[in-house]
């Protein structure tokens, strides 16, 4: 499918996204009408390029993310998948995985932000699909990232402290979940179907970097070759 022409090819005059942020949270129209809802984070203050410093812990055992395969790194083979939690009201959480060369999202509703909880989120959703390596941040509920490893049979990678841009399909689709899952959401009146709504709505979304296929499509050509 040949991509639509752009704003830049049609020769028309473009304005950049700091110019649109920068009116967003700066002008006073933006600060009246409270614009930044209508973003699709909708955060009342501007984070910094590389997002907040989250804490960080001391996790046994760690490899980092340059010993990641090429592969993963390119996107040229399916499997390698990135974790992270995304917190909700009353500090409930979901754990969301997403694969990087077709970008697809698991949803699963976590019983705690916890390690144990975490562990049995990733590897039930992870048993029946193609992996080939894990991707996280230094949370503690990656704690038990080596259990994890030894149960799917898959090497288990780290993000560099305060380094999450480094998970940049998880992060990505986070911001995509938060659409339907924002921070004030109730997690407790969701049923993991409706999460697994959420997931098939996004993985069957057409995107610009998969050359206007869904995830969908892309996981499943990869999955039948």
């Amino acid at each position: 499918m040949k991509p639509y022409n752009t704003e830049r090819e049609s020769n028309k005059k473009i304005i950049s996204h700091e110019t649109l942020y920068a009116w967003i949270y700066e002008s006073e129209i933006g600060k009246r009408d409270k614009l930044y809802e209508y973003l699709p984070r909708g955060k009342k203050k501007r984070t910094k390029k590389y997002g907040r410093k989250s804490q960080h812990y001391r996790l046994e055992g760690r490899v980092f993310i340059e010993e990641r395969p090429q592969e993963a790194n390119d996107r040229t083979e399916i499997g390698h998948w990135e974790s992270d939690s995304l917190l909700c009201k009353y500090r409930e959480a979901v754990n969301v995985l997403a694969e990087r060369m077709s970008r697809a999202v698991r949803i699963t509703k976590l019983l705690g932000k916890d390690a144990a909880a975490t562990t049995v989120a990733i590897v039930e959703r992870l048993t029946e699909e193609i992996v080939e390596s894990i991707t996280a941040d230094n949370g503690p509920e990656n704690a038990e990232h080596g259990k994890i490893a030894r149960n799917l049979s898959v090497n288990f990678f780290f993000c560099h402290p305060y380094h999450s841009w480094e998970k940049g399909t998880v992060e990505n689709r986070n911001g995509i979940i938060r659409r339907y899952l924002p921070r004030s959401t109730d997690l407790s009146l969701w049923t993991q179907d409706e999460l697994d709504e959420i997931a098939e709505d996004i993985n069957n979304t057409l995107m610009k970097c998969l050359d206007y296929r869904t995830p969908n499509e892309v996981l499943q050509a990869q999955c039948c070759t």
